[in-house]
C-alpha cells in the first residue's frame, strides 16, 4: 500500500469511528434528554419515576463527556495556545505540533490505561448503586472512559504518523 493509500484508510477509519462514537454520544443525549422530560411529567402527576439520577449521573453523563473526545480530538478542538510557536520557522511548528501530538497521545493512552484499570475494578466488584430501592449496576459506564481516552489517543497517534508520512 503506498503512503497516499495508507494515509486516505486512516484517515477514513478515524472518522468511521469518530461518527460510530458521536452517533453513541448523540443517542445517549437524547435518551437522557427523553428520560428526565418523562420524568419531569411523571412528577406533574405525582409519580416517582425511579433511576433518573442513577442514569444521568452514571450512565449518560459518562457516554456523553467521553466517547466523543475522539471527535474532539479528530476536529482539533482542544485548547492551543500559540505564543511562541508562532513565530517560529515552519519546520519548526511542524516538529512542535508533531511533539505535542504525542505527548496527547501518551497523556490520553495513560489516561485510558488507568481508567480502564478503574473499570475493570468497578467490574471486579460489581458496583451498584439502589436507588428508590431498585438495584442499578454503575460498573458499565465505567468502561465509556478508557473506550473515550484510548480511541482520542488513537486519533492523535494517527496525526503523528501522517504528520511524519508527509515529511519525508
Amino acid at each position: 500500500m503506498t503512503d497516499a493509500g495508507a494515509g486516505r484508510w486512516l484517515r477514513s477509519a478515524v472518522a468511521g469511528v469518530s461518527r460510530a462514537a458521536s452517533i453513541v454520544g448523540i443517542a445517549a443525549m437524547g435518551l437522557m434528554v427523553l428520560h428526565v422530560t418523562v420524568d419531569v411529567a411523571c412528577r406533574l402527576f405525582g409519580i416517582t419515576l425511579p433511576g433518573t439520577v442513577a442514569f444521568v449521573a452514571n450512565y449518560y453523563m459518562l457516554f456523553v463527556t467521553f466517547l466523543p473526545l475522539v471527535v474532539v480530538e479528530r476536529d482539533r478542538s482542544h485548547i492551543e495556545v500559540e505564543v511562541i510557536a508562532q513565530n517560529l520557522p515552519d519546520r519548526v511548528q511542524a516538529l512542535l505540533r508533531i511533539l505535542a501530538w504525542l505527548l496527547v497521545a501518551a497523556v490520553l493512552g495513560f489516561l485510558g490505561w488507568e481508567s480502564a484499570h478503574e473499570a475493570m475494578r468497578a467490574y471486579r466488584a460489581r458496583m451498584f448503586i439502589i436507588e428508590q430501592s431498585i438495584r442499578f449496576d454503575t460498573w458499565i459506564p465505567y468502561f465509556a472512559l478508557p473506550v473515550g481516552y484510548f480511541l482520542a489517543a488513537a486519533v492523535a497517534a494517527s496525526r503523528v504518523v501522517l504528520a511524519l508520512a508527509g515529511l519525508r
